[in-house]
């Protein structure tokens, strides 16, 4: 399957989240895409809402927060064009309904948020407009999932087989020891017919790095430019312009590192076994006509015509030639 023209049976796909890191500062989330494109991410994120249809008011200090971070519709849109200038993929993740439309405008794919795994109303817009889905699941149980993945199944079969499941924790930021990395493992196995990545909310980049070393074929990680005296929560669990660069090279270097598997040695092993292996040497001068005998031989390398196992096959036979003592039998 395929996302922003990467093929995930092949290849790691890398999305920065942006969030709302750039604070309703357009310049900020200009800096951030910039950064992002530089380092090598493959996409960023915006989280777009409705604000009344978002956040009640029952927390006003955070109704008031979102209220001063979210950007226009024509502000996003910008963002948009500036990407493309950068060279680096769009998506978006509607945090309400209405925004699914708008979100879907971005591209071919629409993640949808851990704490609307079981809102409908999305989804359903979501399948409405035929876009692939990335679906994460912090604080998800495994009925919770289930029931979701069935729904997307028998709404459009075509979206099911292209869904993409997200491994997430969703504390921010999540201790390492309660990443629960080993659960990449365990999506794999009970949906082998999804694809499976990590949504990160560690500080460390070792959670990360072990996802991958795990199998996870699509990657979230949170970003700013700088998270230096940052208040903004998300901004403390993001990676920067002091971090973000060594992350996707190592990334990069641990998904080259397990892409490929084989039971056999490769080719390149195979050119060099013979210097590798222990063949058999005269252990002193041996003349011509002379027995081969456990006296005078040994085993060294290289196995250039024999190899150590072979030594019965020349045991009481007569040399034809005389071997000088530390070279080879041939």
């Amino acid at each position: 399957m395929k996302i922003f023209n990467k093929d995930l049976d092949k290849d790691i796909l890398i999305i920065g989240e942006i969030g709302i890191n750039h604070e309703g500062n357009l310049k900020e989330a200009l800096k951030i895409i910039k950064l992002a494109a530089k380092c090598g991410l493959d996409a960023v994120k915006f989280q777009l809402y409705s604000l009344d249809k978002y956040e009640s008011k029952n927390n006003i200090k955070r109704y008031n927060r979102l209220k001063k971070f979210n950007l226009t519709d024509k502000d996003y849109v910008f963002l948009k064009k500036e990407s493309k200038k950068v060279g680096i993929n769009v998506l978006a993740t509607p945090l309400t309904e209405d925004k699914v439309k708008f979100a879907g405008s971005f591209g071919e794919v629409i993640k949808i948020a851990s704490g609307d795994i079981n809102f409908y109303p999305t989804i359903d817009e979501i399948i409405k407009i035929k876009r692939k889905i990335i679906l994460s699941t912090g604080n998800s149980t495994l009925k919770e999932i289930d029931e979701t993945i069935r729904y997307i199944k028998k709404k459009n079969k075509k979206i099911y087989n292209n869904l993409t499941l997200l491994h997430c924790v969703s504390t921010y930021p999540t201790p390492i020891e309660k990443a629960n990395i080993q659960k990449i493992t365990f999506l794999k196995k009970r949906y082998p017919k999804l694809n499976i990545g990590y949504s990160n909310h560690c500080c460390e980049s070792e959670a990360i790095l072990s996802a991958v070393a795990l199998g996870a074929k699509l990657i979230e990680v949170h970003i700013t430019h700088d998270k230096k005296n940052k208040k903004f929560r998300d901004h403390y669990l993001s990676f920067d312009k002091n971090s973000l660069a060594s992350l996707v090279s190592s990334i990069k270097l641990v998904h080259k590192a397990v892409k490929n598997f084989s039971s056999n040695p490769e080719k390149e092993q195979l050119k060099i076994i013979k210097y590798m292996r222990k063949g058999i040497v005269a252990s002193k001068d041996i003349k011509k006509g002379e027995k081969f005998t456990l006296e005078n031989t040994h085993f060294a390398r290289p196995a250039m015509n024999y190899k150590s196992n072979d030594v019965k096959k020349i045991l009481g036979k007569k040399a034809k030639q005389i071997f000088k003592s530390g070279f080879t039998i041939k």
